[in-house]
């Protein structure tokens, strides 16, 4: 075994914690209604005792291992005990299914190492970590580190550049190797394990490799000089999941470039690609340049929940490298945005599911997540993403598995330790333990739906507490500490008692105007699964500079069709001394729905409507909402 070296600014401080919160109320929708589900976890085994994958190159092997993982954040928060025998008992079911030669696939022998083999692969390996993390009997994490050890060297023999291996970054017949060379993560975390060097020069194999067939995207996030969507192959989510793998490699050798190149990857899909409501990718999953183009027009799906988790993740990985709280304002964002927008707490049914399968026998069942989320006026549910069919004739889906670990990996940063005290960065209700119990804090206040947190500080020890300043907050009041560029610090001796007032304020933000650009994707599939490159050259219709988008703290504002206006219809608004006109109504409800925020606007005729938060709109997957708003 090696030592783990971390190399983080931040780390994970809490023993404990119990929220009173939106987080709290999803994390335990998702273990009563998804995460608990014993059935669902032995469907999910037998796709690499079936193997059904080779027969339509499909990815049903994801599942298993993307919901394990998002299970096991939400156990760190919870400690759910049945959450944990359900955990338990399928990663047992997982380990019987490895071949003697150490194979383990969703994909028959005469399929495999193409299109989403080694993508599932990947995630059997990283769920089983993430377990290995959490798992309380000493000969379980044995038996996963021989497991996961054993089906990595069946890979390593097939994948490399030696006489009849194939190279990682045509293990697949999509996205140019993206996905396939994003098993660097789970590579890396077992070799912290296994301490073999094999895994190790594996890692550093999939690193020279560059991530992508003919493009090196890690060298040119280290250069800086292009944006992400300019990298040549745009898939957002596998894209992500690379570089969390150059991330893990960066703990354990130290090596600065590592680090310099995925913080600047982060910033720069920040700046190209981050939309107003916390996700990426306004051309169905893609970076297609999003911040400039989010309110032109576009039939298809776009604002993957897939994408919106991985991106919160890789920000909680950079916030905990960094100490930049720009990250935890990323999180925040897609958090009670995107991420919550997309929860499917009605228990709606995706129409397209039965469209697509034209089959009478389909056992009918709902997702908790939705897949796409709208900015301009359209509805939730439209597409079942990542949708695949079992031999029960039942479905799931990519982004119904992924989802949990949005929640999760929330809570998990909610509160963090550094070297010398605690840093809060998140204002959920709730208590925490920390540091070995030696140190209490407790949060009192109704945020997002206002900007009064009362925090209570105990430690046994002085410590240096920090609360992260939300860059939306332009004006922030405190009863103690100062304000020191993004935390407000208090040193804390005994107790102390912490009173914070953010800045609520209603905010506006307009489109970036552009003329013409080039983006590499194209909505014409010529391979399943795989979409043409480009370039492309795109122009600007300068009707998408005609509309705003209003937040009030972390929370996009959208327009509801229930509530008596239109979406899609022109929108204005009444001002007084360079304010917007408005007043907070939010205990009256969208149609029968509650909402945590609703504000009543003026226009210039003198017409009230009413603004929502995005993601309590369109629960019903029936009406139109709209978080970018057409003006004059």
């Amino acid at each position: 075994m090696i030592k783990n070296l971390t190399k983080d600014s931040l780390g994970y401080a809490v023993d404990k914690m119990k929220l009173a919160s939106l987080a709290d109320s999803a994390a335990d929708f998702l273990t009563k209604e998804q995460l608990t589900d014993a059935v669902l976890w032995k469907k999910f085994v037998n796709q690499f005792r079936e193997q059904l994958d080779g027969t339509n190159l499909g990815w049903r092997g994801e599942y298993w291992g993307k919901m394990l993982r998002a299970a096991v954040t939400v156990y760190e928060y919870n400690r759910n005990e049945t959450l944990y025998g359900v955990m338990t008992d399928t990663v047992k079911d997982m380990l019987t299914v490895i071949e003697d030669d150490g194979r383990v696939s969703s994909f028959s022998r005469d399929t495999e190492f193409n299109a989403w083999d080694m993508w599932c692969r990947k995630y059997v390996i990283l769920a089983m970590m993430y377990y290995y993390d959490v798992c309380r009997d000493e000969k379980l994490r044995n038996d996963i580190v021989e497991f996961c050890s054993r089906v990595l060297d069946y890979i390593i023999i097939h994948i490399g550049n030696g006489e009849g291996q194939k190279k990682i970054t045509k293990a697949t017949s999509a996205w140019l190797g993206l996905n396939s060379s994003s098993i660097l993560e789970p590579v890396v975390r077992l070799y912290k394990l296994s301490g073999k060097k094999e895994h190790l020069d594996f890692a550093n194999y999939i690193v020279e490799e560059g991530g992508a067939d003919g493009v090196n995207i890690f060298k040119l996030a280290l250069e800086d000089e292009q944006l992400p969507y300019r990298y040549g192959v745009s898939k957002a989510y596998e894209m992500i999941s690379c570089f969390e793998g150059v991330i893990e490699l960066y703990r354990i050798t130290g090596i600065e470039d590592y680090k310099t190149l995925c913080v600047n990857f982060a910033k720069a899909v920040a700046k190209s690609d981050v939309s107003i409501i916390g996700s990426c990718g306004c051309t169905h999953e893609l970076f297609d340049h999003s911040t400039v183009r989010q309110t032109a027009y576009y039939e298809g799906i776009m604002q993957e929940t897939c994408v919106t988790v991985t991106w919160m993740k890789f920000c909680s990985q950079i916030l905990r490298i960094t100490g930049d709280t720009f990250f935890a304002d990323q999180i925040e964002k897609s958090f009670f945005n995107a991420y919550l927008g997309a929860l499917n707490t009605q228990h709606k049914k995706c129409a397209y599911i039965n469209e697509k399968a034209k089959r009478s026998d389909l056992l009918d069942v709902y997702l908790p997540f939705d897949s796409y989320s709208p900015l301009r006026a359209s509805r939730r549910g439209r597409k079942v993403g990542g949708l695949q069919f079992f031999s029960d004739t039942s479905y799931y889906g990519c982004c119904t598995c992924i989802g949990a670990i949005g929640v999760g990996i929330y809570a998990k940063h909610a509160l963090l330790s550094f070297d010398g005290g605690l840093a809060l960065m998140f204002f959920d209700k709730g208590e925490y333990s920390c540091l070995g119990g030696k140190a209490k804090v407790k949060v009192d206040t109704r945020f997002p739906a206002d900007g009064m947190v009362k925090i209570s500080v105990e430690s046994q020890e002085k410590l240096l507490f920090k609360v992260r300043i939300p860059a939306w907050s332009k004006k922030t009041i405190s009863n103690v500490g100062i304000i020191k560029g993004a935390f407000l610090e208090v040193e804390v001796d005994g107790k102390t008692d912490i009173e914070l007032d953010l800045d609520m304020s209603v905010y506006c933000q307009l489109p970036i105007t552009w003329e013409k650009d080039v983006i590499y994707t194209s909505s014409t599939s010529t391979t399943p699964g795989v979409y043409n490159a480009g370039p492309i050259e795109v122009l600007h219709d300068p009707e998408d500079d005609k509309f705003i988008s209003l937040f009030r703290g972390p929370i996009t504002l959208c327009a509801d069709s229930r509530t008596g206006k239109d979406a899609g219809s022109v929108f204005s608004f009444k001002e007084e001394n360079g304010q917007f006109v408005y007043s907070d109504c939010t205990d009256k409800k969208i149609a029968d729905d509650d909402c945590l925020v609703k504000l009543e606007f003026v226009d210039e005729k003198g017409e009230k409507f009413y603004l929502v938060d995005y993601q309590s709109a369109g629960r019903d997957w029936q009406s139109d909402i709209a978080a970018w708003l057409k003006t004059k």
